[in-house]
């Protein structure tokens, strides 16, 4: 035989050796069946005596957990879903103890839900995130919730005991954000990025504990931070308003009155919002600039409100019922030095080279900023009737 042919024989005995000696490893393979698949995890500062000590919460559809409890962890189930408690002295350490007490291995890369509890969140909060970040199973578009005057466990336990999973529920509320718009989505890469630039206060939307009959969980705005610890929220007209400098208001209602003092329910049908920095003598101001265009859905009177002077009024109406929500949070946001809305991102993009002349006094600057805003709207349809309901047009 020649070199060739001794050549291929090698290999060939080579790859039997290696296949014969492998036939028992599984190279980290785990049978889908076999796995503890989690959708949700909540992080606590621990009740116990240890004030340093972690809560871990996690919740899963599977229902394959054990009903062990011991002093330091316990799992139980109910429903379709499971959950499982544990703590110690690090997220790591909290989330390791909780492998043992389940059947199968907890798999983390389905997880869509971080649930961050109020005193966590108090409490510098990019530590308790960080394990998060660095893992590899688990995933950086995590959406991150703060809740509001509660425990992540709370949470947990509240859905469980009414039979519904955690994750069903947060993706319904989500799916709905953009009806009133008071409340956004955030992933865990995006809250992290603005906690690692100085010049932004982070901001993350929260959830609450609310007692009504078919509703037990609401979205409630914003839970805002000063450095890395809570500094407190902003619900309902402020949300809105910071929304409306984000440019994320996709719906909502207004309410306004015509000039006989008829209440009238606008719906936001689109809107856009513009940042720009202007710089004149070498004094930044910024200038946001807000479009929207509403539908009218309500008339409560009979007076006719579909005249050209008529909706003109209206139209007045809203752009300052606007313009009030976003003033609002302008003016909470610079008497609290929080730059919230990002502004110094948009004047380090649009004016790079004066931004390094003023970006390490960006603390100072910020809170006497002029910032001038300009609301333009449209009323562009009404539905299904023009006339109100009463108002006689029509009537011969």
């Amino acid at each position: 035989m020649n070199y060739k042919v001794y050549k291929i024989l090698i290999v060939i005995l080579i790859f039997m050796l290696i296949t014969a000696g492998c036939s028992n490893i599984s190279f980290g393979k785990v049978e889908i069946d076999e796995l503890l698949i989690l959708n949700a995890v909540g992080v606590d500062r621990s009740n116990d005596n240890n004030e340093s000590a972690v809560a871990i919460s996690a919740a899963s559809k599977s229902i394959n957990a054990t009903s062990e409890e011991t002093s330091n962890a316990s799992a139980g189930q109910k429903g379709n879903s499971a959950l499982l408690v544990s703590t110690g002295e690090t997220v790591f350490e909290a989330i390791r103890k909780l492998s043992t007490f389940s059947e199968d291995r907890l798999f983390w890369g389905h997880v869509d839900y971080i649930l961050i509890g109020e005193d966590a969140a108090k409490d510098n909060l990019p530590q308790y995130l960080d394990f998060f970040m660095r893992d590899h199973e688990l995933r950086l578009n995590s959406k991150v919730l703060i809740v509001k005057d509660n425990t992540a466990k709370a949470v947990f336990q509240q859905t469980i005991e009414e039979e519904n999973f955690i994750g069903d529920i947060l993706e319904n509320l989500f799916k709905s954000k953009g009806r009133m718009s008071i409340s956004d989505e955030l992933l865990l890469v995006e809250i992290m990025g603005m906690f690692d630039n100085t010049c932004i206060s982070t901001y993350i939307p929260c959830i609450e504990l609310i007692n009504e009959p078919n509703n037990k969980i609401k979205l409630s705005g914003f839970a805002l931070f000063k450095d890395t610890d809570l500094f407190g929220y902003i619900t309902d007209g402020m949300a809105r308003g910071f929304n409306w400098v984000r440019g994320k208001v996709d719906s909502g209602v207004i309410a306004v009155k015509d000039r006989n003092g008829q209440k009238i329910s606008l719906e936001i049908i689109e809107s856009k919002t513009k940042i720009k920095p202007v710089i004149s003598d070498g004094r930044l101001d910024i200038k946001i600039k807000i479009l929207f265009s509403t539908n009218i859905t309500g008339v409560m009177g009979t007076k006719n409100i579909f005249e050209k002077d008529e909706l003109d009024f209206l139209k007045t109406q809203q752009e300052e019922a606007v313009k009030n929500e976003v003033k609002k949070i302008i003016e909470f946001a610079q008497k609290n030095n929080m730059d919230i809305f990002g502004i110094c991102n948009e004047v380090h993009h649009k004016k790079p080279v004066y931004w390094k002349s003023i970006k390490d006094n960006w603390s100072e600057i910020f809170p006497n900023l002029n910032i001038t805003v300009e609301v333009d709207s449209n009323i562009n349809r009404t539905y299904d009737i023009k006339q109100p309901v009463r108002s006689g047009y029509g009537v011969d």
